[in-house]
């Protein structure tokens, strides 16, 4: 009986017309397609749906052993595409960035920065010498990967009462690198800033990093500082208390406890900012605003960390070594004379990013959050009255706007200072 069920299905599906027959072939692979390409636009959003029921579900621990699979086949995937096909990566600038970057401005004067008031004295920023000159142009690690423009910094200047006079004087300068010869696709866009002239605002989530206190923060930017015209840009925080038990301070409320030992970034009363080790460079003190820590740092007094291939609590608490993620990873750092530069990495691991900023010039600097949707910088400016803002890089998946009202993660606002 079975078998002639079968057989009265082959020769049902046989008596279909061959025109018939065509459509569904057509309709089959077409929904298969749009499946496909579904899962691809919203590939991001999935991930991290499903990686916060499984953390619900398994764990945290057993989340990340899941998650290292994923991201060596993803690794897998992304070379064998590249071999096959070529490209690959992400845009390592975003279209807004392409269109305001202008001419190279002549060198200005130095100004100098004042170091935080009270408290502990600690030395302040050395300022470019010229901060409305390029920094010098990063040498490109594998020759082979260069590609157009690739370690060349372009000035970027923002629109806006304030904004245009502050970037006409310091401006934005961004560039971007090929830092992997297994990986020519992968891409570590760089944007640097006067630090002397800028301000850090670290803000809490409304959820993280969450932590053992229970404090959640805003997460939005103030609408005092979205009416002021001094925003600058936003760019994502650290990992949440779950994945490494780092610390935070804002506004003096202890959000997670800080940590002796780590890598932090400290914001003073005065509008300056620091990085230093919690507990012996930087430390409690009436003049401490807020502070973030995320680990150690990936490059101290010039030199890569020599944990850089570890996993435990150096890039995140996991059981892996670093070099098995290859995804989407942000850090922040100071060059010698002076320089904030954020960086934004597609397709690295803590290793590559960190030879990227090295090699711009950047002598110290610290990991912060990983993975696409939580990867971000977004810039700002003031077009006809209405507050306006883009994304440093192509790939990176939320709407600039996200960072005004309600965001789950914590972040930092830059204004002028």
């Amino acid at each position: 009986m079975t078998t002639g069920m079968h057989a009265g299905q082959r020769s049902r599906w046989g008596a279909l017309r061959p025109g018939r027959r065509a459509r569904r072939v057509i309709l089959v692979l077409g929904a298969l397609v749009l499946a496909l390409a579904l899962a691809a636009r919203w590939k991001d959003t999935l991930a991290v749906h499903g990686s916060d029921l499984s953390r619900r579900l398994i764990g945290a621990h057993n989340t990340v052993r899941i998650e290292a699979i994923y991201f060596k086949a993803e690794d897998a995937m992304a070379r064998l595409k590249y071999r096959l096909f070529g490209g690959g990566g992400g845009s390592p600038v975003s279209g807004p960035v392409l269109q305001r970057e202008q001419p190279a401005a002549q060198a200005g004067s130095p100004s100098a920065a004042a170091a935080p008031s009270g408290g502990v004295q600690v030395e302040p920023l050395p300022r470019p010498a010229a901060p409305d000159a390029p920094p010098a142009t990063v040498p490109v690690l594998y020759a082979h990967t260069a590609s157009k423009g690739e370690g060349v910094w372009a000035p970027l200047r923002l629109t806006g009462p304030l904004l245009s006079v502050y970037t006409e004087k310091h401006p934005i300068f961004t560039t971007f690198v090929r830092p992997d010869a297994a990986r020519p696709y992968a891409t570590v866009t760089l944007a640097a800033f006067d630090a002397g002239s800028i301000s850090l605002h670290p803000v809490a989530g409304t959820q993280d990093p969450g932590g053992p206190l229970g404090v959640r923060g805003p997460g939005d930017i103030p609408a005092s500082v979205l009416r002021g015209g001094a925003l600058i840009a936003a760019f994502n925080g650290g990992f949440r208390w779950d994945d490494g038990h780092y610390g935070m301070l804002v506004d003096g409320m202890e959000i997670t406890p800080m940590r002796d030992g780590l890598a932090t970034l400290a914001s003073y009363r005065d509008g300056s900012f620091r990085f230093g080790i919690w507990g012996s460079d930087i430390v409690p003190a009436p003049d401490l605003v807020s502070a973030r820590q995320n680990g150690i740092f990936l490059i101290d007094h010039g030199a890569v960390s020599p944990k850089i291939d570890a996993g435990g609590e150096t890039w995140g608490w996991v059981f892996y070594k670093s070099r098995q993620f290859y995804t989407a990873r942000t850090a922040i750092g100071l060059t010698a004379d002076g320089r904030f530069v954020f960086a934004a990495g597609h397709d690295v691991d803590a290793r590559t990013l960190a030879l990227a900023m090295q090699r711009a010039g950047v002598v110290t600097a610290m990991q912060l959050d990983i993975n696409s949707p939580y990867s971000q910088m977004a810039l700002y400016e003031d077009q006809s009255g209405t507050l306006r803002g883009f994304n440093l890089a192509d790939w990176m998946a939320a709407a600039p706007s996200g960072f005004f009202a309600g965001r789950v993660r914590d972040f930092v606002y830059m204004t002028i200072r």
